[in-house]
């Protein structure tokens, strides 16, 4: 187990934890593109959609799952990889990252540490990829 890469990935898997935590007690669904689904919060977390600082729970379930392989080689750091790189598109996406919806200190700080771990998790792939070649 690659001691760096699972801390960036129980970083990862904290900051959804906690951005899920947030939305639900804000009720702030996730609006990628203004797209809205239709339903509560609650609902949204439990089939895995997500909200809107909040990775859907598969993939953080996934990150840490995979952080505590023994040796993690190339697919395992492009998994990587491709789930920092897709919570950050995600997270970019989304109205309240930009203001464009009310927000409390809690759901700032949500954003935060979801781009912030979501790039620690995508450099500890890249970092995996080039130590595998």
């Amino acid at each position: 187990m690659d001691r760096a890469v699972f801390v960036a990935a129980v970083a990862y898997a904290a900051a959804a934890g906690y951005g899920a935590q947030v939305d639900l007690r804000e009720d702030v669904p996730g609006e990628p593109l203004g797209i809205r689904a239709p339903g509560r919060v609650g609902t949204h977390l439990l089939i895995g959609w997500g909200a809107s600082t909040s990775a859907p729970w598969p993939m953080p379930v996934a990150t840490v799952a995979l952080s505590l392989r023994p040796r993690p080689g190339v697919r395992t750091g492009t998994a990587w990889m491709a789930l920092g790189a897709a919570t950050l598109a995600g997270q970019l996406v989304e109205p309240v990252t930009w203001g464009r919806r009310p927000s409390s200190p809690a759901l700032r700080r949500s954003v935060v540490l979801n781009l912030l771990s979501s790039a620690a998790l995508l450099l500890a792939g890249r970092r995996t990829v080039l130590a595998a070649r």
